[in-house]
């Protein structure tokens, strides 16, 4: 009786021990996954050297006027610019992640070239908009979604067809977006991966290996307390929710968004009768963000160790940009 006694005490005291173990590992991964989100969803207001700015461009051919509203509690910075004359429509332009409202200035010139009003933002803790962090991923969406839901309010742009383009996590915005709003009229998603946790798991491999495999549960529920239902929506099941037009733009070279990841990889899944698929295969072309440029320019980005000659890198590639205004314009043509 008395070792039967020792056992049962010693069992409860391994019970015990693997508990506390248990609930120690869980609150460590937990309190590890808000400080990785933390330092990974940091505020923001980088901007490379390659990159061209409203300062080098000329702002009488392009004026723009500078807007507010709010996401959430957080006011962020928008760019309305228009064309001389009467407009085609408004497209909106969502940036990857920490990149500011400028990011995209040379497809911005394109579209306001080509007779379009163009809408642009500082996502939530990105450059001239508040918000101590970009938070998470999911916030994009909602980013969008206040941008759009700006649009609405004001008379002279809720006139306008209005169009979504978007780069990485502006591409899932916008592709996402399509679940919330109406009448979008065409988008266009370039580099855009499927799903906010399968992206986090791919990011966090890059810098520690296998170990993002066993924190990936907590990075996940961190996720879901951030964002609950909005936390991992496929961006897939967001296209195949609309018969919008939606052009896919990916490649197999993308760095940052592994193809296995991607939405090119799910292209299969996609049931929008109306979603085409563009794949680029050029060496230089096919890097994560060099799919709206010249050859020329994605190889000088690509060789040069400090690339800081904006004219050189900024020159875009007019095939695809024509691609883009045709999809665009074609999707007006048929709501008619």
């Amino acid at each position: 009786m008395q070792t039967l006694s020792k056992n049962k005490r010693r069992a409860k005291r391994v019970c015990i021990i693997l508990v506390a173990t248990v609930l120690s590992y869980v609150i460590f991964s937990m309190a590890g996954s808000a400080i990785v989100f933390r330092f990974i969803f940091a505020r923001t207001n980088t901007v490379n050297a390659f990159e061209l700015t409203y300062s080098d461009i000329d702002a009488e051919k392009y004026p723009r006027s500078e807007i507010s509203f709010f996401s959430g509690d957080n006011r962020l910075c928008g760019f309305v610019y228009r064309p001389p004359g009467e407009s085609a429509g408004l497209v909106l332009v969502a940036n990857g992640i920490n990149s500011c409202a400028d990011r995209h200035l040379p497809e911005i010139l394109r579209f306001v070239d080509s007779g379009f009003s163009v809408f642009t933002f500082d996502n939530t803790g990105v450059g001239r908009s508040e918000g101590g962090g970009t938070v998470g991923i999911p916030q994009a969406r909602i980013d969008t979604v206040a941008a759009i839901e700006y649009i609405r309010s004001e008379k002279d742009l809720a006139a306008l067809p209005l169009f979504l383009y978007g780069h990485s996590l502006g591409g899932y915005a916008v592709t996402t977006a399509l679940l919330d709003e109406d009448d979008i009229r065409a988008v266009v998603c370039v580099s855009g991966f499927d799903s906010p946790n399968e992206n986090m798991r791919s990011s966090a491999k890059r810098y520690v290996g296998i170990l993002a495999d066993a924190q990936y549960p907590f990075m996940c529920l961190q996720n879901y307390f951030l964002f609950g239902d909005k936390s991992d929506v496929s961006a897939v099941s967001a296209i195949n929710s609309t018969d919008t037009p939606v052009m896919i733009v990916g490649s197999n070279g993308d760095e940052r968004i592994p193809y296995e990841i991607s939405i090119l990889n799910k292209a299969d899944e996609i049931t929008n009768p109306n979603a085409v698929v563009v794949e680029i295969d050029d060496q230089y072309r096919s890097a994560h963000s060099s799919a709206w440029l010249s050859r020329e320019a994605a190889r000088y980005l690509a060789e040069t160790e400090n690339p800081d000659d904006k004219a050189r890198a900024n020159v875009l590639d007019e095939e695809f940009m024509n691609s883009v205004i045709s999809f665009y314009k074609n999707a007006v043509r048929k709501t008619r």
